[in-house]
């Protein structure tokens, strides 16, 4: 019977060893794991757009500039304007170093929306694909295919100046500030 006791004891000792060494083992790889840190380092694409000569390098509603309206008239001096003027507003989306699809829209603010603005858009088109309308919103996309190809966005805005046939008095001395004739947002944002 001692050597069935001391069998027993053996095989319990390496039973106890057994759990001991497994659970030893388990806790260790559990605490290694609790360890593990990663990091994650990735380049972001670069984003530059410039519309006529503003640079837009985040997604935010830029004012743009309207340095030069190509008039369409021959009764005006030049660098004047009167009522009855027509005129184009061209606006170029260069998607510079851009490296990924964009969306973007122009809001125009014309006599149609804010009477303090002469002018009003009769129509407006553009190089790439047609841009789609909401009121006075004007969405447009650049593609990564656009992107690749280089392709610039010409817009143009055909306004005009509409008197609805009344005399309007006008001096000619007083130039109209580039404020009262229209106004044009642009806002772009990464594609989804």
């Amino acid at each position: 019977m001692a050597k069935k006791k001391r069998k027993n004891l053996i095989i319990l000792i390496v039973i106890v060893l057994v759990c001991f060494v497994y659970l030893r083992a388990t806790s260790t790889y559990t605490s290694y794991e609790s360890e593990v840190q990663t990091t994650t380092d990735s380049e972001v694409a670069d984003w530059k757009i410039r519309v006529n000569d503003t640079l837009v390098t985040e997604s935010t509603t830029q004012t743009i500039n309207i340095d030069t309206i190509d008039w369409e008239t021959d009764h005006v001096r030049e660098g004047t304007i009167s009522p009855g003027t027509s005129g184009v507003i061209t606006i170029t989306v260069d998607p510079t170093t851009t490296q990924v699809a964009f969306d973007y829209e122009l809001t125009i603010i014309d006599h149609t929306i804010d009477e303090n603005k002469l002018l009003t858009v009769t129509s407006v088109e553009n190089t790439l694909s047609p841009l789609t309308q909401e009121g006075n919103v004007y969405r447009g996309t650049m593609t990564l295919d656009n992107l690749k190809a280089g392709d610039i966005d010409t817009i143009q805005i055909y306004a005009f100046w509409d008197d609805n046939g009344q005399d309007i008095e006008v001096d000619p001395d007083q130039q109209q500030s580039q404020s009262n004739l229209i106004e044009i947002e642009f806002r772009a944002v990464q594609r989804k």
